[in-house]
């Protein structure tokens, strides 16, 4: 068992910790292997929080209770397709309500207090961010930690998601597959696509590229929509 607690500099919606990050530190602590991970209720951050590992799976408990889980995923995760450069650089600025996400760890700080993966708008209804580790003070090393890249997979894809399902939603699960660690001094592109819905479970899945077409990492979610009484929350 270890003793975290997750700063309120990598917080996703509502001041709650980023459902990536969370992830990221889970997968952490099943040594980078590919992960299923859950978010059963939201992660507070500045919080004193215990990582528990056993055998193939982690959790994260609050006092007594279970609010975040991974398991080592056996199998392919699927990848959206690349994006170019010059297209990913002329996306537009979607057209989302970012009161919920204005100060997220991932796509709402700006640099360097966040990672700066802020997703735009493709014409094919995909979104696309260039991210610029490098310009991120928490990329500190010369390349990007797996924790960092797991994280950077969660925005894009519910960019996707939302956006194709007109509601406001959370990270439910995220399954990720990191294949190697970048330079940190090269952009890379985060694109997202929406995949399916089901009642307020929305799929997406997410993948980083190198500028040259190489992936680097890729996910698949599900968000969970959120109920028009939390709207009020955001």
């Amino acid at each position: 068992m270890r003793e975290i607690a997750i700063d309120r500099s990598h917080q996703g919606p509502f001041g709650t910790a980023n459902g990536g990050y969370v992830a990221g530190i889970l997968g952490d602590a099943l040594d980078d292997e590919p992960t299923t991970a859950r978010i059963h209720k939201p992660v507070p951050v500045d919080t004193p929080l215990h990582i528990l590992r056993d055998d193939d799976t982690a959790v994260i408990r609050h006092r007594d209770e279970t609010i975040a889980s991974a398991e080592i995923m056996r199998g392919e995760i699927p990848a959206t397709w690349f994006v170019p450069m010059e297209e990913a650089l002329g996306a537009t600025d979607p057209q989302l309500d970012m009161g919920m996400f204005a100060a997220c760890f991932v796509c709402g700080q700006d640099t360097p207090d966040g990672l700066g993966v802020k997703p735009k708008a493709l014409a094919d209804g995909r979104f696309a961010a260039v991210w610029r580790p490098w310009k991120s003070r928490h990329i500190e090393g010369p390349v990007v930690e797996t924790t960092y890249l797991r994280s950077a997979l969660d925005c894009p894809g519910g960019f996707a998601a939302l956006t194709a399902n007109q509601t406001l939603a959370v990270t439910g699960t995220l399954t990720t597959q990191v294949y190697f660690n970048p330079p940190s001094e090269e952009p890379l592109i985060v694109v997202g696509e929406a995949t399916h819905a089901e009642g307020r479970k929305l799929g997406a899945v997410s993948t980083i590229f190198t500028e040259s077409d190489e992936i680097v990492a890729t996910a698949s979610a599900l968000w969970i929509a959120l109920a028009p009484a939390d709207h009020a929350v955001a």
